[in-house]
């Protein structure tokens, strides 16, 4: 939905209601509706929509995006190499550079996802305290949530977190980076020996594990929960990502 521009009121513009979003969940909280009468018998009310937007398709919109560049740079590098050492550095960092985002997209989408579901996967607080004495990783995590709220197979849950643990991996590296000096890489192609970086955030990877994460959502979304709160929260990033063009439903 989009509002009408707002009026300007002593220098101050004023909104013409609010921009709704598909996806987004709109309520009123308490005190922010109110009608009141005058001495004159005269009413008026005043009424404040509040709205909560998940990160995890804004997240995924990201990961789109930056996908799109990523192929361009990665096309572009077979195209235009040569012999000179800084075109070489440049059209690497251009692939990396998106690539790169779109790992790290991906890893903060599935955090976001996990957050959503987790108050509904009946974790107690013991549980997550030995999680904690444990350092059980991210991906062990998130995939037992999504075990919990779905009931996942073991075979899917294998693959679950497959998919979750390559993609947290490669992002803490991207978000907590290590200077320990480690091999360089080749890559099929190019003619000289990388940064493991060149070769870990590059399109190909980045393309996994996008399509990966947007497969994991989508059936999820496919296969009822445990939990009709789950499946409304669901049903809602999907209709976000349709909106945003990351996703589209068969009809």
């Amino acid at each position: 939905m989009l509002a009408a521009l707002g009026k300007i009121r002593k220098g101050v513009l004023v909104p013409n209601g609010v921009l709704i979003f598909k996806g987004m969940t709109v309520g009123v909280l308490p005190g922010d509706l109110s009608i009141s009468v005058d001495d004159e018998g005269k009413t008026s009310g005043n009424l404040v929509l509040s709205t909560a937007y998940n990160v995890v398709p804004i997240w995924l919109k990201i990961a789109h995006d930056n996908l799109k560049q990523s192929k361009l740079a990665s096309t572009a590098i077979p195209e235009h190499w040569d012999e000179d050492s800084e075109n070489q550095k440049q059209l690497l960092m251009r692939e990396l550079a998106p690539s790169m985002q779109v790992i790290v997209a991906c890893g903060i989408a599935l955090d976001g996802l996990y957050d959503t579901l987790r108050p509904h996967a009946k974790l107690s607080a013991e549980e997550i305290e030995a999680w904690k004495k444990k350092k059980t990783s991210r991906a062990k995590q998130i995939s037992e949530v999504f075990r919990r709220t779905h009931k996942l197979k073991k075979e899917t849950y294998n693959e679950f977190f497959a998919c979750i643990d390559q993609v947290m991996k490669f992002r803490d590296k991207a978000v907590h980076p290590s200077l320990k000096l480690e091999n360089s890489c080749s890559r099929p192609d190019v003619d000289v020996a990388v940064d493991w970086k060149f070769s870990a955030y590059r399109f190909t990877n980045a393309e996994v594990c996008f399509n990966n994460t947007v497969k994991l959502v989508a059936y999820l979304y496919e296969n009822g929960s445990i939990s009709t709160k789950v499946d409304e929260s669901l049903s809602n990033i999907i209709e976000a990502l349709e909106e945003l063009k990351v996703v589209q439903r068969s009809a």
